[in-house]
C-alpha cells in the first residue's frame, strides 16, 4: 500500500462531500417552493432555506480546511431536513 492512498482517499471523501452539499440546496429549494404551495407557511420553510445554505457552507470549509469532521456533520445536516420535516408535520 502506498503511504499516498490515505490522503487520496481523504480528498475524494471531502471532493464528494462539497458538491453533495452543493446539491442539496437547489433540492431543498424546489421541495420548499412545492411545500409552500401545496400546503402553504410551515416550519419546513425555515428549514428548507436555513440548513441547506448552511450544510454547503459547511462542506466548502471542510473541504478547504481539511476537515473530515466536519464534512461528517456536513453530510448529517444534509440529511436532517428530511426527518426533521416529516416529525414537525407529525406533530
Amino acid at each position: 500500500m502506498f503511504p499516498y492512498d490515505d490522503i487520496d482517499s481523504m480528498e475524494t471523501f471531502l471532493s464528494r462531500v462539497r458538491f453533495g452539499t452543493l446539491m442539496t440546496v437547489p433540492a431543498y429549494l424546489a421541495l420548499l417552493f412545492f411545500f409552500a404551495r401545496e400546503e402553504g407557511w410551515h416550519w419546513s420553510f425555515l428549514v428548507f432555506c436555513v440548513l441547506p445554505p448552511l450544510t454547503a457552507f459547511l462542506g466548502f470549509q471542510a473541504k478547504r480546511d481539511i476537515r473530515p469532521g466536519l464534512g461528517m456533520a456536513a453530510l448529517a445536516l444534509a440529511v436532517a431536513p428530511l426527518p426533521l420535516v416529516g416529525a414537525v408535520e407529525f406533530l
